[in-house]
């Protein structure tokens, strides 16, 4: 999917190794004091991203409504998804920018693909969980940068975060999008996106920035 070719930000005690397995209902967000979350931190994984993605740093920011239209992930937010009671496995409401969101990231982009990272804390709290039963493979439609099927797919495991992985597949694509999303808590939440050449193992990759930027944003 195209979607992942815009600008993110325009357009997380100890975390576990990023190995992954299924999402957990079980890993709720700890009630940690937010002031304890620094958004601002999510550039700390600048020196993670792979060689020749040339990392730019997105300062913290107060989204208005502009900056969430121009976004990379409205596409997704836009789109019709099949069935439609399977709409939070593709795009957790907890992860969804809205007017007066504070919001930071890196973006990459290079000849080997695209990565985005992202921290968002929204000006209201949103309760994190997973997807309904039956809403492992979804299609979406109605918008030409988000077209094709997404499937729900195992994300790292970090204590005490809800975390959730899916694979974004076009109707005319050889390299799927991977959207990764970690909840710190009802309002903080950190988001990593992009698309890269199958030898960097993107699945992996994304994986891992996810788990690392949790932690930037933790301050640890």
């Amino acid at each position: 999917m195209s979607a992942c070719s815009h600008s993110a930000e325009q357009s997380p005690p100890g975390t576990s190794s990023s190995q992954s397995q299924p999402p957990s209902a079980t890993n709720a967000p700890a009630a940690a004091a937010p002031a304890a979350y620094d958004i601002g931190r999510v550039d700390n994984v600048k020196n993670d991203f792979p060689v020749g993605f040339a990392p730019t740093a997105e300062p913290p920011k107060t989204l208005a409504q502009h900056d969430i239209e121009s976004s990379g992930i409205t596409a997704f937010t836009g789109a019709q998804i099949d069935p439609p009671q399977c709409r939070s496995m593709v795009i957790p409401p907890n992860v969804e920018p809205s007017v007066g969101a504070q919001a930071a990231g890196v973006r990459g982009e290079g000849d080997q693909g695209n990565i985005y990272v992202v921290a968002l804390r929204l000006p209201q709290p949103v309760p994190a969980g997973q997807a309904p039963a039956g809403c492992d493979r979804v299609t979406l439609s109605g918008d030409p940068q988000a077209a094709g099927t997404a499937e729900r797919i195992p994300a790292p495991h970090i204590d005490g975060v809800t975390t959730t992985g899916v694979k974004l597949s076009a109707d005319a694509s050889d390299d799927p999008d991977y959207l990764y999303t970690a909840a710190l808590d009802n309002q903080t939440s950190v988001v990593v996106m992009g698309s890269t050449d199958t030898q960097l193992n993107p699945q992996q990759l994304l994986s891992d920035l996810l788990v690392k930027a949790t932690s930037a944003v933790r301050g640890q």
